[in-house]
């Protein structure tokens, strides 16, 4: 899809206007300045369900009895939403005690709508949330690249959510990744520092990347990246960042690795950590995977069979949810792999991918080669 495999809630931020300074002795002259419209975060709550676990799933949706019904606008500023997700989790956890839970919460800019996915790891599949160490180190920002990220993420931000940028615009012409806007002229002074200086800094982003304790710091590097010199080069480097520790890491480096992928010729990304990242503990970690399992199966449809076996369950299960940003990446990355289209018929899906499996189960095994 298009638009966003959406962040899941965007922190609320506040910016000071600065005064116009003056020459000395002249006195200064009220200046009417452009404003912007302030933003909204009233949302109409799509619902809450749950993916990820062998538990029963309306027992797990009774802990959360305190939440609205859907249709109900909610204010996400106003806090109550979130502690009814909070005292919910409480009660999930006390309840059913289990390896892993996140009540992660998507926001759709384009309607006004949020809706809730409760993600959970089962005890005895703690595997899922085996991922590399984090780094301990403190990596210096090269050329302040980091800091322009910052200042240019944060007004593209302001600009999504007081709705000036539509969040369907994604064009990028001048990296391999982008969020929204790209084009807009007050973006376009911001993004300069980083199409001029990313080249030349690199493997200090990489560094950065690699070394350094802070997850955000490590995000910024992998968005940061995407502004390199070549596909090959970028997906050398982000590669490694899909075992991160990290959320906020992991999450940076998939989407960028998906529309790297995504606009290449050739599949240039390993399909295993794809698989792996396919069972991760959190939607964040998935809804990207399914869509460079997309992109990948559109260049190379010899994955099919591999990627069947082991992650087709976990499309099925992506596919049935309400949640937009699982079932719509999983219902494209199943016709990318099949090369058919049945819709959003869950059961139409689950039937291919049954006589499909047993298809490639009945293909006679190549005999070992002998030595």
């Amino acid at each position: 899809m298009n638009r966003t495999l959406c962040a899941a809630w965007v922190a609320l931020s506040s910016a000071c206007a600065t005064s116009p300074s003056t020459a000395p002795g002249l006195t200064p002259v009220a200046q009417e300045r452009p404003t912007e419209p302030t933003p909204s975060y009233v949302y109409r709550y799509e619902g809450i369900e749950v993916f990820g676990t062998h538990l029963p799933k309306e027992q797990v949706l009774e802990c959360f009895m305190g939440l609205p019904a859907p249709g109900t606008d909610v204010d996400m500023a106003a806090g109550d939403f979130i502690k009814a997700l909070q005292e919910g989790k409480a009660r999930l956890q006390e309840r059913f005690s289990p390896a892993f839970v996140r009540t992660s919460v998507t926001n759709y800019e384009a309607n006004k709508t949020v809706a809730v996915t409760v993600d959970l790891v089962d005890k005895g599949d703690e595997w899922r949330l085996a991922y590399a160490p984090e780094p301990t180190g403190s990596a210096v920002d090269p050329a302040g690249l980091l800091a322009a990220w910052n200042a240019y993420h944060s007004r593209m931000w302001k600009l999504v959510n007081a709705g000036e940028i539509s969040s369907k615009d994604t064009a990028c012409p001048r990296a391999f990744h982008c969020f929204y806007g790209a084009t807009d002229p007050r973006l376009l002074p911001l993004e300069e520092p980083l199409v001029e200086g990313v080249p030349h800094h690199l493997a200090e982003l990489v560094q950065v990347l690699r070394t350094d304790k802070d997850p955000e710091k490590r995000a910024t590097a992998a968005y940061l990246l995407a502004y390199g010199r070549s596909r090959e080069e970028l997906i050398q480097a982000l590669v490694p960042s899909m075992n991160d520790a990290g959320e906020a890491p992991r999450n940076a480096a998939m989407r960028v690795l998906w529309q790297a992928q995504q606009g290449a010729d050739r599949a240039l990304l390993p399909l295993e950590p794809v698989l792996r990242a396919l069972h991760g503990p959190l939607i964040s970690d998935r809804n990207k995977a399914g869509a460079m399992l997309q992109a990948l199966a559109e260049k190379d449809p010899s994955i099919r069979g591999r990627a069947l076996r082991d992650a087709g369950d976990v499309l099925l299960e992506m596919a049935g949810q309400r949640q937009i940003i699982d079932r719509e990446v999983a219902l494209k990355a199943l016709q990318a792999l099949s090369g058919k289209d049945f819709g959003s018929d869950v059961e139409a899906w689950r039937a291919w991918v049954k006589e499909t499996r047993a298809a490639e189960d009945a293909k006679p095994k190549a005999a070992p080669r002998k030595h």
